[in-house]
């Protein structure tokens, strides 16, 4: 009965690794920036649970993420500046480097935009949104 009390008083905010901004790569950078922001994070970014990075675009020209509409917009004037349409993740990055697509040679896998390897594997089109002070449980 206790740890469902600990819960109940759980908030999104504590699950957040270092209660830091949220770093993204944009939709044209290349697989091979996603892998190196993913490396910044983190020396080692499997190690460290950087396992994956969302991607953001410019808002309007893409149907997003599972078909929602996640836009951040800018404070002062209320307009959209971004729109997040997915995430990319080590999985997508080792289906695109594992995969028979037709594309021969290591380098030119890594130089493949990150927009077109969203969804490689479906876990990167399921991209949520929260509130960091919404409780774990209601």
């Amino acid at each position: 009965m206790q740890s469902h009390s600990r819960l109940m008083q759980l908030k999104v905010k504590d699950l957040m690794v270092h209660k830091r901004r949220l770093v993204e790569v944009p939709d044209n950078a290349t697989l091979a920036d996603a892998l190196n922001t993913m490396t910044i994070l983190g020396i080692k970014p499997v190690a460290n649970r950087v396992r994956a990075v969302p991607v953001a675009a410019k808002p309007g020209q893409w149907l997003g993420a599972g078909g929602s509409m996640i836009v951040e917009s800018d404070k002062q004037s209320g307009s959209a500046r971004k729109q997040y349409i997915g995430v990319v993740t080590m999985l997508d990055v080792v289906a695109h480097i594992a995969g028979d697509d037709g594309e021969s040679g290591l380098d030119k896998k890594m130089a493949a935009p990150v927009s077109s390897i969203i969804g490689h594997c479906p876990e990167g089109l399921s991209l949520w949104s929260l509130n960091p002070n919404t409780r774990l449980l209601v």
